[in-house]
């Protein structure tokens, strides 16, 4: 740790934060702007965390004065850095006045990449439990490579749905999306209830046709082709169709409304089916607002 008999330097290069960064992601990106090593970076703010890495957003260690070091280094306000860095806004602030919203770790797509910190190969955030996607830019960024949508609307269309889903849901949003993805893959594994396979297909071409589409893992490929399914059932899950609390009721409303959704009828598989044994069964619908 630094002593008023060694003070604490400003870094030559000290470029800001990127809205929502995580404190590895700017730590490694102010090391590699500096020739530096990540670690020594980390080390004047407080120990170093075990397998600390870019995805790292923890301020396990740090003392009070660690926010004014980091202040030191890059020459700009705790306060205004925060504003950039959740995790120093929570260290500054850990009970704030309103819930922190949902997030995911995520990252920024390529472009928005370069644009922001053109030394970076990578750019690690939070981001919304929602965002799947860099809608400026249309690639799809939930994976190790970005796809570009542009040939898929249907998924832009689906994430500006989940958008307007997430202004009026700020809890819960993760947790549907999952239970939504969860019903798919069942549904994949165990027989399909509705008639996608050929717009997943077709989805599926168009990612494999990229570059990249096939480096990327077969399980983020599915999700992507899925995603607009995917964003039609969470919304089901937030707003179900019903206030019935009878898991009968809810799923014959609920296979009635995908049906309706879906253009295509809903082949009712009945108590096995795993929109019955996730969602009507354990009545995790909610009431509606």
């Amino acid at each position: 740790m630094p002593t008023r008999r060694d003070p604490l330097h400003s870094l030559p290069v000290a470029p800001g934060p990127v809205q929502g960064e995580t404190l590895g992601s700017y730590l490694h990106r102010l090391a590699v702007a500096n020739n530096r090593a990540a670690g020594r970076l980390v080390q004047l703010l407080g120990p170093l965390p075990s397998e600390f890495s870019p995805l790292t957003d923890s301020t396990a260690g740090w003392t009070p004065e660690s926010p004014n070091l980091l202040s030191a280094l890059v020459n700009r306000p705790a306060a205004r850095l925060a504003r950039a860095l959740p995790a120093l806004a929570d260290f500054l602030d850990p009970q704030p006045a309103s819930p922190r919203p949902e997030h995911v770790i995520g990252r920024l797509c390529r472009c928005c990449t370069a644009r922001r910190s053109p030394s970076a190969t990578i750019v690690i955030v939070r981001a919304p439990a929602h965002r799947h996607l860099c809608p400026r830019h249309e690639r799809w960024t939930r994976s190790t490579h970005d796809i570009p949508l542009s040939s898929l609307p249907e998924v832009l269309q689906a994430q500006r749905r989940l958008d307007l889903l997430a202004r009026r849901h700020d809890r819960g949003m993760q947790q549907a999306l999952d239970l939504a993805w969860k019903i798919i893959d069942e549904w994949s594994a165990g027989g399909m209830p509705l008639d996608l396979g050929r717009e997943w297909t077709r989805r599926l071409d168009h990612i494999e046709a990229h570059p990249v589409g096939k480096k990327i893992p077969f399980e983020d490929r599915h999700r992507l082709a899925a995603f607009p399914e995917i964003a039609v059932l969470a919304e089901l899950i937030l707003n179900p169709p019903t206030d019935t609390i009878d898991p009968r009721e809810l799923y014959l409303a609920a296979t009635a409304e995908l049906s309706r959704r879906f253009a295509r009828i809903y082949t009712a598989i009945g108590v096995h089916d795993p929109l019955y044994q996730n969602v009507c069964r354990s009545r995790a619908f909610q009431t509606p607002s």
